[in-house]
């Protein structure tokens, strides 16, 4: 009998110990963000110009990509230029040793005004990057918005109205377990 209980009740607990969630618990949410995904192709003006037009003041855009052909030895100067931008929160500098291609990756743009888009566009320009919008290692572009509390639902809706937008729903909050 002991045995039984030893072998059936963890079995049992691992499969039904867990709940899972239907519909909205509002503990499981972070409240006051709204996470999307961006649809392949999109450039990162059209993510701006669409988030102006919604009124949306407070986001991160992340993952988006650029490329260029340069020496070895300019990379430090690419890595100043990239930190120097205080809308640019996360940035990856890479090179394969077998490639001609340098890779700006991983770039997180917070908050991006107008003003500081036209100043990173005019340094892709001076600098002849290519924006890559599609990044080619199937993660896609995605990013957050921030909002009242109580508005993410209204917020979901509205992105998943935008042609740019792949999908758009609640910030889970983390749990390692269940």
């Amino acid at each position: 009998m002991k045995i039984i209980f030893r072998i059936i009740l963890p079995i049992t607990l691992f499969f039904f110990g867990c709940k899972k969630n239907v519909g909205v618990d509002s503990k499981n949410i972070v409240q006051g963000q709204v996470q999307f995904t961006i649809n392949n192709g999109v450039t990162l003006k059209q993510c701006l110009y669409a988030f102006k037009d919604l009124g949306v003041t407070e986001y991160d855009l992340t993952n988006f990509y650029y490329s260029k052909i340069i020496p070895n030895d300019s990379m430090k100067y690419y890595w100043n230029l990239l930190k120097a931008r205080p809308y640019i929160t996360v940035f990856n500098v890479f090179k394969k040793t077998v490639d001609t291609q340098t890779g700006f990756n991983d770039l997180k743009f917070k908050n991006l005004t107008d003003a500081n888009f036209h100043e990173w566009d005019s340094i892709v320009k001076k600098e002849s990057l290519i924006e890559m919008p599609d990044v080619g290692d199937g993660n896609r572009r995605n990013g957050l918005i921030y909002i009242a509390p109580g508005q993410e639902k209204i917020w979901i809706e509205r992105l998943k109205n935008l042609s740019i937008i792949y999908s758009a729903g609640y910030m889970r909050v983390y749990t390692p377990f269940c």
